[in-house]
């Protein structure tokens, strides 16, 4: 699943499968185990939910890294950067030139018009390195996959999910961290 907002149903809809005795105890035979795994750039995770038993989704949003914002005031005043310069165009100008529009990402036209609009910024701070592909990921927020982040994360889910229907192993100890050359936790 590639959304917190995906993730966060498919949790919800495992969780409301879970069942209890009259003791109020899990019912184990009412657990449907979850593997998540997720990448982003050089880093990664795989985890196994148990509802009931583990910590789920929604108590673990926190492990997510917040979504990257920047001032106003260092968009309007200061750029520094070639993703300031896209920010400006895609917030500011776009809401001054065109605010009869909707800004629609999926719209060449529009996408093409903040880019041609955070070149010219650039080029008038002297800030190099706008292209097109950085003006999509930037107001897409689309950060570029690693094959071999993907690759092991994957591994690691696929083992997880084979581990939970043979029962040839024990399994993962709720979450594995990676975090390219600095390594993996567990």
């Amino acid at each position: 699943l590639d959304s917190l907002e995906a993730r966060r149903h498919m949790n919800s809809v495992a969780c409301s499968l879970l069942g209890f005795d009259e003791e109020g105890n899990t019912d184990t035979s009412t657990i449907k185990p979850l593997v998540d795994g997720g990448t982003e750039g050089f880093k990664g995770h795989a985890r196994v939910i148990l509802p009931g038993v583990t910590p789920c989704f929604e108590c673990t949003l926190w492990l997510f890294p917040p979504q990257t914002k920047f001032p106003l005031c260092t968009l309007a005043e200061t750029p520094r950067t070639p993703a300031h310069c896209i920010e400006y165009a895609h917030l500011i100008q776009w809401s001054q030139q065109r605010s009869n529009e909707e800004f629609d990402t999926d719209n060449e036209e529009h996408m093409q018009w903040v880019y041609s609009n955070a070149l010219a910024r650039a080029q008038q701070y002297r800030i190099e390195g706008v292209t097109f592909q950085l003006t999509q990921g930037v107001v897409k927020n689309i950060i570029p996959a690693i094959a071999s982040t993907n690759a092991i994360v994957s591994a690691a889910c696929v083992l997880e999910a084979l581990k939970l229907i043979t029962m040839c192993s024990t399994g993962l100890n709720n979450y594995m961290m990676y975090a390219g050359s600095q390594g993996i936790y567990t």
